[in-house]
């Protein structure tokens, strides 16, 4: 005991916390390193996604300030947009196009200008037991059907009949107060559609003697101060090819595009719609240096090393190296859907090197901008676009990138790429399980019953690197994706760390608690041996004085 209590130097100051912390640290020390190592990986492999997704959303901003990538690379323009303009219709590319256009007349709506009235409570019905208002198509010579026919006996007013016949499908109508502020007249004004076909006229009858008869006297009646006018159709001539319509807006001359007359011209003006060289020039652009950046960061943030220092934090992750393989294909992968041929980056200068990088050689880019600009378009471009102008995509989710035909077989009966298709209430859809799957078209009637039997036309439906790139980033910042699934996981399991640190804390904390009591009671028995020996030495010391007495 007394041994023990020497060689610990017990019971003469002995320093028993900083004993127990020493003996408690000793015993944290494997745990704690570990927890250490565990929590700086998962922080390292958080922060590289987020290093990596940053990267990709640079690239993805920069991709859609190049504007929608089914039209940056086409300009349109015309020579005198007062008179006519050029643009593009929704959802397709249009072909390149160049002509002469003259506007020889606008359409115009037809219209009908009622005698005035001095009061807006003046009863429309006059003094007449029975006055009706009918609305007929075509002219007074050659009239059509009726529109519509409005009692007014019992539609009162003017602010009534106005309210009535803006009921009417395709019709406008209008109050307006001329005259002078103590002598005021009220016209009422009405509007048709566009063009000759619109034309109508109105008849204000009563019946008198048992006749139908024009009504007269008082209320709104027909005097000849009526303003009648007739829609007209639209003229215009491109390439010194005349084409009318009931509208000043053509949609159907070229596929792709709309033309707008705006007011008669004079002489020709000029349209055109030609490849934008610096959009293609600055998209390639863009596409090859944030694609290298997004690539270069991918790399560092998944190196190993032996260097903890130089090691990324998704090092050895199998959702980065899958990643990195799918953005090699990428750019080596064919591109269908634009013509019957296929294309890729390489046909543009573009090399994938060994490290999954681009390099760009600029002179066969250049020459390929100058001589072929349409197979620019097609790998950087995407394009949605029916041969015949007269249909339209409603729908292309999850459609395969191809060139689609549609062909009618017989009477309601169509096909796309040979395969069925449902016809319904002018919308065309491919059959489930086919080719086309996905492919929802607008099938207006003139084209289901006035086509023959044997009709064809094309759907080019392709997806350039530009959107395929956009859509990929869509998926990578989806919380389902791989790389976020990974941040997550690190995220958990970083929660997890910090619950088995604060464990450890506590249980350190009391085995620091326990050697603190073990050693105050050691200490304790120490002393008390100590004082009994002091009481012995005092006991023998007068014992032998006292033999020596």
């Amino acid at each position: 005991m007394v041994d023990i209590v020497n060689a610990l130097n017990a019971g003469s100051g002995i320093d028993i916390k900083n004993l127990a912390k020493s003996l408690t640290d000793a015993a944290r020390e494997p745990q704690q390193k570990l927890l250490e190592t565990k929590t700086k990986a998962l922080e390292a492999k958080i922060s590289s996604v987020g290093k990596i997704m940053s990267a990709v959303t640079t690239f993805d901003d920069a991709l859609k300030s190049l504007g929608d990538p089914q039209t940056f690379q086409r300009t349109p323009t015309s020579s005198d947009s007062s008179k006519v303009t050029l643009d593009f219709v929704d959802g397709t590319i249009a072909p390149t196009f160049s002509g002469q256009v003259a506007v020889n007349q606008l359409a115009t709506d037809a219209s009908f200008l009622f005698p005035p009235l001095t009061s807006l409570d003046t009863l429309l019905a006059g003094t007449d037991t029975d006055r009706t208002l009918k609305l007929i198509s075509g002219t007074t010579a050659s009239p059509g059907t009726e529109i519509a026919t409005i009692d007014l006996t019992e539609v009162q007013t003017l602010p009534a009949l106005r309210d009535k016949i803006n009921e009417i499908t395709g019709y406008q109508a209008t109050i307006i107060q001329g005259g002078t502020a103590s002598s005021p007249k009220y016209y009422l004004g009405v509007k048709g559609g566009m063009g000759a076909d619109a034309s109508f006229h109105v008849s204000i009858t009563t019946t008198s003697g048992g006749s139908t008869v024009a009504a007269t006297g008082t209320g709104l009646i027909l005097d000849g101060t009526e303003v009648i006018k007739q829609g007209t159709d639209s003229s215009i001539s491109v390439d010194g090819v005349t084409i009318t319509g009931s509208s000043n807006v053509f949609t159907d001359i070229v596929p792709g595009i709309k033309i707008t007359a705006l007011g008669t011209t004079s002489s020709d003006v000029t349209l055109s719609s030609s490849y934008n060289s610096d959009a293609l020039s600055a998209a390639m652009a863009t596409l090859v240096s944030g694609f290298n950046l997004m690539i270069d960061t991918i790399k560092s943030e998944t190196q190993f090393s032996t260097d903890a220092s130089k090691k990324g934090g998704l090092s050895n992750d199998p959702s980065t190296r899958a990643l990195l393989g799918e953005l090699r294909r990428f750019t080596t992968q064919p591109l269908e859907g634009f013509t019957t041929d296929s294309h890729n980056l390489a046909e543009l200068g573009v090399r994938t090197n060994r490290d999954g990088t681009l390099t760009l050689d600029e002179k066969t880019f250049a020459k390929m901008l100058k001589e072929k600009p349409e197979v620019v378009e097609a790998v950087l471009a995407s394009k949605k676009q029916v041969t015949d102008s007269r249909l339209s995509i409603l729908s292309s989710t999850d459609v395969t990138p191809a060139v689609y035909t549609v062909e009618k077989i017989a009477t309601s009966q169509w096909t796309i790429n040979g395969q069925t298709a449902t016809l319904a209430l002018g919308t065309l859809t491919a059959g489930v399980g086919t080719d086309a799957e996905g492919l929802v078209l607008s099938l207006p009637s003139s084209v289901e019953t006035a086509s023959p039997t044997g009709y064809t036309t094309q759907v080019n439906f392709a997806k350039g690197l530009v959107e395929r790139l956009s859509e990929m980033f869509g998926s990578l910042k989806n919380s389902q994706s791989s790389i976020q699934v990974a941040s997550a996981n690190a995220a958990k399991s970083l929660s997890e760390v910090k619950t088995q640190q604060s464990n450890l804390d506590a249980r350190m904390a009391k085995l620091e608690e326990r050697y603190v009591l073990q050693f105050a009671q050691m200490n304790a028995a120490v002393n008390e041996a100590n004082n009994t020996k002091a009481s012995m030495k005092t006991f023998i010391d007068a014992w032998t004085a006292g033999l020596k007495g």
